[in-house]
């Protein structure tokens, strides 16, 4: 189990790699008091992995990123350089490489949100449960 200390703890850095911004949120995780499961932790750091990955392979590269825990759930923002909103694929692609990442992000977390930005590009949002 890790612990959350300041129910607004943030990372406002932007991450070079997805491992980096595993590490930021793994880092602002094991920070405190407020108790994470281990699925949970795991989660947080799957749903980042993926929306870092998605920014810098599909969307134009990382623009911004942030991680902060917020009352029972731990806040994933990225955003990137495309105004393109992401799908799910239909069910007969999923059985296609890739095109994975966006319905597991949409699973693990309970509210996603995406926000385009001014002079373009879009900020995503996920909010991913402390406790699973």
């Amino acid at each position: 189990m890790t612990t959350v200390s300041r129910p607004d703890a943030a990372l406002l850095s932007c991450p070079q790699s997805p491992a980096a911004a595993r590490d930021a949120v793994r880092a602002v995780l094991r920070q405190g008091d407020e108790p994470v499961g281990e699925m949970a932790f795991t989660d947080a750091v799957l749903v980042t992995s993926e929306l870092v990955t998605n920014a810098i392979r599909h969307a134009g590269g990382l623009r911004g990123f942030a991680c902060r825990v917020r009352s029972g759930h731990v806040e994933i923002a990225v955003e990137d350089g495309s105004d393109e909103v992401p799908v799910t694929r239909p069910r007969t692609a999923l059985l296609m490489s890739g095109g994975h990442g966006w319905p597991t992000v949409r699973r693990l977390a309970d509210d996603v949100s995406v926000t385009h930005l001014p002079g373009g590009g879009k900020r995503i949002v996920a909010h991913v449960p402390l406790t699973a």
